[in-house]
């Protein structure tokens, strides 16, 4: 039996400070709902769960920005669609025009109305906007390298409306007649070879005239307006086609960050073309002649193709962000799940064990408070 050193008193008052610092745990845990609320609690834990949390956050910025982008999409197919139906509107009328019904004053008419829907389409172009971008104004532009305004034949050269991704780099337009007023093949070719190609006929004989090559009608994704003036190729005819050439400068590319991280698969890229009455071949449309009427109907037809197409690249990229917003979702809700694994506290868990940490306590005062009473049973060795 010792006096001095109370061996039992520091027993309990050991416990005691143990059950303490358990109670202070489990009291700020039920506080904050988290099992983590410090490093010392689980270090590599909230290491984890930090990363995740950044993960997390990147996620629901890629879904805002994948709705942005789908937002964009949308108000360019907008216009698109207005686009559509003006040209329709347009093919309408060549179709009118083409009956021989109509006398000078008709078709006189109806070339108004058509020069003045070609200048409501030029409009949608160059004023439709998103958070101040003209997002149909913006495709690559044509300049001429070579002959173009020059020998006359080939007077102007234009990226199609639905070609917003085509590459840079030099073209040569090769433009090949059997007749003045055939057409036999026009063909763009650069470096790789060629490039687009179509075969054109029944042609007015006078006058600058465009001949298109429209995607999904030809080899090739790519589209061009190509406008030549048919006198100076009556007047010239040879057997060596008429050349021009002319490079390409990409348009305004939008790169839309649909995911969480760097690299491939995390953004997509998206370039809209130029539409306006030249991007879609219709800037020399003139129904006032029945051969040049019955050529604007072909030309009507290939501009709603080019915009049928446009508007199926828009359509295609909506749904993959459609996807993608699901998947992130998916994704964002798996994490959360994972991290609350590490962070949260277990509620009903945390609750039970602060019960018994408060009975241990009210016992380790009740075992302190005895054991400082046994140095005095060394009184009774004296009696």
């Amino acid at each position: 039996m010792y006096i001095n050193t109370n061996v039992a008193a520091l027993f309990a008052q050991n416990s005691l400070n143990n059950t303490q610092n358990s109670l202070n745990t489990l009291q700020q845990e039920m506080s904050t709902g988290y099992q983590i609320n410090s490093p010392a609690d689980n270090p590599s834990g909230l290491a984890i769960a930090n990363m995740m949390q950044g993960e997390i956050g990147g996620i629901n910025a890629a879904v805002n920005n994948a709705n942005q982008a789908s937002n964009l999409l949308n108000v360019a197919n907008g216009g698109m669609q207005t686009n559509v139906q003006i040209v329709q509107e347009i093919q309408q009328l060549a179709v009118q025009a083409s009956n021989s019904t109509n006398n000078s004053s008709d078709t006189q008419d109806i070339q108004n109305q058509i020069n003045s829907l070609l200048q409501s389409l030029d409009n949608v172009g160059a004023t439709l906007n998103y958070n101040n971008q003209a997002v149909l104004n913006e495709g690559p532009t044509v300049s001429p390298s070579g002959s173009i305004g020059l020998s006359q034949a080939v007077t102007q050269i234009a990226v199609g409306a639905d070609s917003g991704s085509t590459g840079a780099g030099s073209y040569t337009v090769s433009v090949q007649y059997s007749t003045a007023l055939s057409a036999d093949v026009v063909s763009i070719v650069n470096a790789s070879g060629t490039v687009a190609s179509g075969d054109v006929s029944g042609l007015p004989s006078t006058g600058d005239v465009t001949l298109q090559l429209v995607s999904g009608s030809n080899t090739n994704a790519d589209s061009f307006a190509v406008t030549v003036n048919q006198g100076t190729i009556a007047a010239n005819y040879s057997a060596t086609a008429y050349t021009a050439q002319f490079t390409i400068a990409p348009g305004t590319n939008y790169t839309f960050q649909t995911g969480p991280n760097q690299g491939s698969g995390n953004n997509t890229t998206l370039a809209f073309g130029t539409f306006n009455s030249v991007t879609l071949g219709l800037s020399t449309i003139n129904v006032q002649a029945s051969t040049s009427a019955q050529y604007a109907i072909t030309q009507a037809q290939n501009a709603l193709s080019m915009l049928s197409n446009a508007q199926g690249q828009v359509g295609a990229q909506v749904d993959q962000l459609n996807y993608t917003i699901s998947n992130l979702q998916t994704e964002n809700t798996n994490l959360q799940s994972s991290q609350a694994t590490i962070m949260d506290a277990n509620m009903a868990t945390v609750t039970s064990q602060f019960a018994q940490q408060q009975i241990l306590m009210q016992t380790g005062i009740q075992a302190l408070q005895t054991s400082q009473q046994l140095p005095s049973l060394v009184l009774k060795l004296l009696g």
